[in-house]
């Protein structure tokens, strides 16, 4: 499946874009160390408020562009990953897969 870009940030004035991947702030998920999940979803949701992301979507596209590539494929398969879906729904989706 292709990727799909997220929706740029189009910050306010003040308010900061979200770093692009691979820069040292991007928070990090290890699959091999599913307790690592937990503190993904803390830190990209400070970076939310941070940036000011506060739709669904965009929020859903920023976790698989900040996932490692394998976990990226699984995470757009996931029924939970569709418009009409909510972050939460798709957040917890992920966690399930991800017990620890």
């Amino acid at each position: 499946m292709a990727e799909v870009e997220p929706a740029p940030a189009r910050p306010a004035a003040n308010t900061p874009a979200m770093p692009a991947r691979g820069h040292a702030t991007v928070p990090d998920f290890d699959p091999t160390q599913p307790c690592t999940l937990r503190r993904f979803f803390q830190d990209i949701e400070t970076l939310f408020e941070h940036c000011n992301i506060v739709n669904d979507q965009p929020r859903k596209q920023w976790v698989v562009r900040y996932m490692p590539i394998d976990v990226v494929d699984l995470c757009e398969t996931l029924s939970t990953f569709a418009p009409e879906e909510s972050y939460k729904n798709f957040r917890t989706e992920i966690k399930l897969l991800y017990p620890g």
